[in-house]
């Protein structure tokens, strides 16, 4: 849904992305944007629930913050370990890092494309929500 007010679009919810955003487009007197910020409304508060944990523990549990992309979490907090440690990775250990990070971003574009997107790209933008779930019926035996 979107709505405008003293010059401001505003596009809320965002939807089809994990967690809730919104995002504010802001117009000049001839209706061309000025500039736009995209916000992120939702407090997980995950920081709070790891305190006084062992570092060592941060991957496991870091990786398991988001369904979407669990690599992410859990190279960002392996490499807050490394830094902590104040240690240099083998380089074989950063080519494993960076093949699975892009392994992760193939998967996120693939599960974006055929799970996300393609119901407005193959139906429409206008079709009813109903007919954008692209399950087929189910037979009865």
């Amino acid at each position: 849904m979107s709505t405008i007010v003293n010059n401001r679009l505003i596009i809320q919810p965002v939807t089809r992305i994990e967690g809730h955003a919104k995002i504010s487009i802001h117009l000049d007197d001839a209706g061309e944007v000025k500039s736009a910020q995209f916000h992120i409304t939702e407090f997980r508060g995950f920081e709070k629930l790891v305190e006084g944990r062992p570092f060592a523990e941060m991957p496991g549990i870091m990786s398991r913050v988001c369904g979407i992309c669990p690599v992410s979490h859990i190279l960002a907090s392996s490499k807050a370990g490394d830094m902590l440690l104040g240690v240099e990775i083998p380089p074989a250990a950063e080519k494993q890092r960076r093949l699975v990070n892009y392994a992760q971003v193939l998967q996120s574009h693939a599960l974006s494309f055929f799970h996300l997107s393609s119901p407005d790209l193959l139906l429409g933008m206008d079709a009813p929500p109903k007919a954008q779930h692209l399950r087929p019926a189910r037979k009865r035996s």
